[in-house]
């Protein structure tokens, strides 16, 4: 081996199978919306993504071949969420609140403004530990804007089971934020 990093560490490599190039271009908004979801900031979403890239390129023979390239690449996604995470608490340094500065203080429209998405982010994750399958369909129905067909074909499941999970994970939902029920449809 040479002192040169570059020769330690050869550059990737461009796609080169174009129909990786038109699978990415036609799913990436797709792909960062859910990332987005997941971490409420543009540029972590964005570096989850590229990091997800990267593995889809290396992976591209066995995504195209597969069933469903796209539920492939989202468990891509979903696992370069899970490095991303990983990586940011081992670079984290230990900070007391003594040490934090604020530049503008925060007011009290500022935590108003926040209050459900503390709720809703506990929800979510509670659903997400006892249905798997219902916060995933709600998550790809709201979050990513996605039709009851487009997530049926996303989970490999029928229209009907989408339309049942999306239901029953509101549900559970307003259950878990203790929500008041509104009477219509409940039994």
């Amino acid at each position: 081996m040479s002192d040169s990093p570059e020769q330690d560490f050869p550059l990737a490599q461009p796609a080169q199978d174009e129909t990786f190039v038109r699978f990415f271009a036609q799913h990436k908004d797709e792909f960062l919306r859910a990332a987005i979801s997941w971490t409420r900031c543009m540029e972590d979403a964005d570096e989850i993504l590229m990091n997800a890239a990267v593995n889809m390129v290396r992976k591209w023979p066995r995504i195209k071949v597969h069933s469903n390239p796209i539920a492939l690449a989202r468990t891509m996604l979903k696992a370069a969420r899970a490095d991303f995470y990983r990586q940011q608490a081992r670079r984290a340094p230990e900070v007391s609140f003594t040490d934090l500065a604020y530049t503008e203080p925060v007011t009290v429209d500022d935590l108003l403004a926040l209050r459900g998405y503390d709720r809703l982010e506990q929800a979510l994750h509670q659903l997400q530990t006892r249905a798997p399958q219902q916060a995933e369909c709600v998550r790809l129905r709201y979050t990513d804007d996605l039709t009851t067909a487009e997530v049926a074909a996303r989970l490999h499941i029928s229209e009907g089971a989408v339309r049942t999970n999306v239901c029953k994970g509101l549900k559970n939902l307003k259950h878990f934020m203790d929500l008041p029920s509104t009477g219509k449809g409940d039994s």
